[in-house]
C-alpha cells in the first residue's frame, strides 16, 4: 500500500521526478494504477517510451508493481505511485535543482510583467528566491513530521493531509523574522 506522503530528499531522485514525460506519468498514476500500455495511449508516446520512464521512476522509489493481471497469454502489469504525495526541496546545494527553481521564478516574474507591475527584477528574484527556499525548507520539515506519524493520519484525506502541511508550513514561517521581512519587501516591490 502507498504511503500517503513521502519526502524526496535525494538530488538524484527529484531530477528523475522532474522531467516531463515522468512528472506527467506520476500525474496519471497519482488517480489509480495504470498498465504501460494504458500510459502509452494517453501519453501518445510509444510502450517502450513508457517502460524506459517507468524503470527510472522504479529504480527512484516513486513507483512500483501494484498488481498482475493475465490478458490472454500476457501478463499486464499495473503500476502504481509508492506515496500519494511526494514533497521535494529544490534547494538542496544541487546547482542544476537551484538553476531550475530559480528558472520557475523567473517564469513568475514574466507574469508579473504581463501584468503591468513594473519592479527591478533582479531585486525581485533574489527575494522571491530567498523566500521558496525558505518555504521549501519548512515544507519539508512539516512533511517528514506526518510521513513519522502516517499511522495516526490514515483516517485524513490526502487532501486534508496536504491542507495541514501548508497550514503548519504557514505557521513555522510567521515565527521566521527573516522570511517575514522578505514577505515585508515582495509587498513593497509588487505594488501597482
Amino acid at each position: 500500500m502507498a504511503r500517503k506522503v513521502k519526502v524526496i530528499t535525494d538530488p538524484e531522485v527529484i531530477k528523475v521526478m522532474l522531467e516531463d514525460t515522468r512528472r506527467a506519468i506520476l500525474k496519471l498514476l497519482r488517480n489509480r494504477e495504470m498498465t504501460i500500455s494504458q500510459l502509452s495511449e494517453i501519453l501518445g508516446k510509444t510502450p517502450q517510451t513508457i517502460y524506459h520512464h517507468i524503470e527510472k521512476l522504479k529504480e527512484a522509489g516513486l513507483v512500483e508493481v501494484k498488481r498482475t493481471e493475465m490478458k490472454g497469454n500476457l501478463v499486464e502489469k499495473y503500476y502504481g505511485r509508492t506515496a500519494d504525495v511526494f514533497y521535494i526541496n529544490l534547494y538542496l546545494g544541487d546547482e542544476e535543482l537551484r538553476y531550475i527553481a530559480r528558472s520557475r521564478l523567473k517564469t513568475k516574474i514574466d507574469i508579473f510583467k504581463r501584468l503591468g507591475y513594473k519592479f527591478e527584477e533582479e531585486e525581485l528574484l533574489d527575494v522571491m528566491d530567498k523566500m521558496s527556499q525558505k518555504e521549501f525548507d519548512a515544507t519539508v520539515r512539516v512533511s517528514k513530521q506526518i510521513e513519522e506519524m502516517e499511522d495516526a493520519l490514515k483516517e485524513f484525506s490526502n487532501e486534508d493531509i496536504i491542507h495541514a502541511i501548508e497550514w503548519l508550513s504557514t505557521a513555522e514561517l510567521s515565527r521566521d523574522e527573516e522570511y517575514m521581512s522578505l514577505l515585508k519587501k515582495l509587498g513593497e516591490i509588487l505594488k501597482r
